[in-house]
């Protein structure tokens, strides 16, 4: 389960983009094509999405993690894992056996040299990879 906060039209665009290359369809039919400021949370189960309210998230998802998405977010939608079809990262974890030593590995990268390189975005993408570990775990 995943849910997605969006705060634009360009925001929205980017992510239905990415949701049709994955399979994905809306819990009414075909994917929407205009985003809704009163319904800003994408909720995401199965490959079928949904749109929810604040009040929705916090009654229903509440434990579940809320994904801020930006199109071309360097931290948790970098255009440049994208290419040739499928996303790097779902790539690695199909890949990689042990896939949560990697993640860990990223984890520990990034939060040694935030201080020295990128700063709080490497502490975000720190935080991707945690977030990203955390539900891989719990899907096991």
């Amino acid at each position: 389960m995943k849910i997605y906060h969006i705060k634009t039209q360009e925001d929205f665009d980017a992510l239905m983009a990415k949701f049709k290359k994955e399979g994905v369809t809306w819990i009414k039919g075909i994917l929407p094509r205009y985003w809704d400021k009163n319904y800003p949370y994408i909720t995401l189960k199965d490959k079928v999405m949904g749109f929810a309210t604040l009040g929705l998230v916090h009654e229903i998802y509440r434990d579940v993690p809320i994904i801020k998405y930006k199109a071309n977010d360097t931290v948790n939608n970098p255009s440049h894992y994208n290419t040739g079809g499928i996303e790097t990262l779902d790539y690695i974890k199909a890949k990689v056996d042990d896939y949560p030593s990697y993640v860990v590995g990223n984890i520990i990268k990034y939060i040694t040299r935030y201080e020295h390189k990128n700063g709080l975005e490497d502490l975000k993408k720190a935080q991707f990879y945690l977030d990203d570990l955390i539900e891989w775990m719990e899907e096991k």
